[in-house]
């Protein structure tokens, strides 16, 4: 998840997207310099402040959750993960955290980590539409066609619109050869993210004309 995936959270919901410092404990001025600077994109002066922050805070789980994040933006992986750790460690309820380690371990293609950090998430909030398709995704990455689909129809039961698993279950089809299938995904999709139904049905064709 992105600074302004977790900017907009914290709009809608709190604290929900991360660990909220205790009421007694002020915000670090490094703290919203790095909002600001991963606002405008700017990733490796952002990580800089929030790494600070960690410095300043080392028991604070949102400061490191801010340092996975951005480095994550950075595409380092491998360090993301080990601030993601840290966050969880600190904060075993965090499961915003626990999704995004879930992600970092899929981009170093740990699959078998992936799927056991977003089921922690998904322990942790039984309705966490986002850690559900991202649990299907790793099932399929490492071959689980069942419990790929599986995790993914439980994302569109607690979201029915949701376009990321009516997406990834059109992966998951196209994979198991299931044109009809493939093609119902992308139609429900068509309604909701044009464009991302348009990448969908790309694979569908390139898929079917081999």
């Amino acid at each position: 998840m992105g600074f302004l995936d977790i900017l907009k959270k914290r709009e809608l919901n709190g604290s929900r997207a991360a660990a909220a410092p205790p009421e007694n404990e002020s915000v670090s001025d490094h703290h919203h310099v790095g909002m600001e600077l991963a606002r405008r994109g700017l990733y490796a002066d952002a990580l800089k402040e929030f790494k600070q922050v960690a410095r300043e805070q080392p028991g604070s789980a949102e400061a490191h959750y801010n340092v996975g994040v951005t480095y994550g933006e950075l595409g380092r992986f491998a360090e993301a993960v080990k601030a993601y750790q840290e966050a969880v460690r600190l904060a075993p309820e965090y499961a915003e955290a626990f999704n995004n380690l879930g992600l970092a371990h899929s981009s170093l293609a740990r699959h078998v980590e992936s799927v056991k950090a977003y089921l922690h998430a998904i322990r942790i909030r039984p309705d966490f539409v986002q850690a559900y398709n991202n649990l299907g995704m790793a099932y399929f990455n490492c071959g689980a066609y069942s419990e790929a689909s599986r995790a993914c129809k439980k994302a569109l039961q607690l979201a029915p619109d949701f376009p990321d698993a009516h997406y990834s279950l059109g992966l998951i089809y196209i994979d198991l050869k299931d044109k009809q299938l493939a093609h119902a995904e992308y139609q429900m999709l068509d309604a909701t993210d044009p464009d991302m139904a348009l990448e969908l049905l790309n694979k569908i064709d390139l898929a079917f004309l081999r």
